[in-house]
């Protein structure tokens, strides 16, 4: 990873943490969609598992890209994987909602995770064509997608949370209505800014956002650790704690990056305090 980075551009080493991160995450959704199946459902089992090991390949020659070529070469070829992953998610989702199989996969789990895959897709697409800059479209398009993810985190925390746990039901239900008002509100902000330049109002949304995100983060993590030493009552993993924890520290660094790339898009834009 270190010759890689000395080799291309800054941006291009960004693009390949960006890769790895989201190809662990696929890796990991693969194991938790087979964890979840029922015993009888052997050929989603069997399916799942082989996504697992398609991912957990790409994951590891990833560390083997030396040069930008590959890395392109590498790109296209994780494009088929994802494609691949998306339409079975997209199956299974039709086959829990027409209720065809049983299991512990909750039918909005696997919308949330086939939202993920093509969200993925499509940064890959972005990669290929290199436009990986935040123009005000796409920066409301990636806060309406991952404050609705951060929601959907809370909503699934709750329903594994021991109903005993009340104090951490109680937080987690309250993130989930805040993040899904955030997101009621940066739906309006892609209406009103369609095409338009940044103002101050989609600044301070973003400081709003970030703080959100920080506390929400900082439950996770809180979450993550008592999980992990059983001293909380669920039927959460530690490794699905740990994965939505990395998914919210993933979130503060998109958003890290759409305030950096803000006050470039327009000079006549006027920062506020807030």
């Amino acid at each position: 990873m270190d010759i890689f980075c000395r080799e291309v551009k800054p941006y291009e080493c960004l693009n390949m943490r960006r890769v790895q991160f989201w190809l662990r995450i696929m890796k990991e959704h693969s194991l938790f969609m087979k964890l979840g199946f029922a015993c009888s459902d052997t050929e989603l089992i069997c399916q799942a598992e082989e996504f697992y090991n398609v991912f957990e390949d790409l994951e590891k020659h990833s560390y083997n890209i030396k040069c930008d070529e590959e890395f392109m070469a590498f790109v296209s070829r994780i494009m088929v994987a994802v494609k691949n992953i998306f339409a079975f998610k997209r199956h299974v989702l039709h086959l829990l909602i027409e209720c065809q199989i049983g299991g512990y996969n909750y039918p909005l789990l696997i919308d949330h995770i086939s939202r993920e895959a093509m969200y993925f897709l499509k940064l890959l697409q972005k990669i290929q064509d290199g436009e990986m800059k935040y123009p005000v479209d796409s920066i409301v398009s990636d806060n309406v997608f991952w404050l609705r993810h951060m929601a959907d985190h809370a909503r699934f925390i709750v329903g594994l949370l021991d109903p005993s746990e009340r104090g951490f039901v109680e937080k987690a239900n309250a993130f989930a209505v805040q993040f899904e008002q955030l997101q009621l509100q940066a739906r309006d902000l892609d209406s009103m800014l369609w095409h338009f330049c940044p103002n101050n109002d989609l600044i301070r949304f973003e400081k709003d956002v970030t703080q959100a995100t920080v506390q929400i983060r900082d439950f996770k993590e809180a979450a993550r650790d008592l999980i992990s030493t059983c001293k909380v009552i669920s039927l959460i993993p530690p490794l699905l704690a740990d994965h939505v924890l990395r998914e919210a520290e993933y979130f503060l660094e998109v958003l890290e990056q759409i305030q950096h790339d803000i006050p470039k898009m327009d000079g006549k834009i006027v920062t506020c305090d807030y």
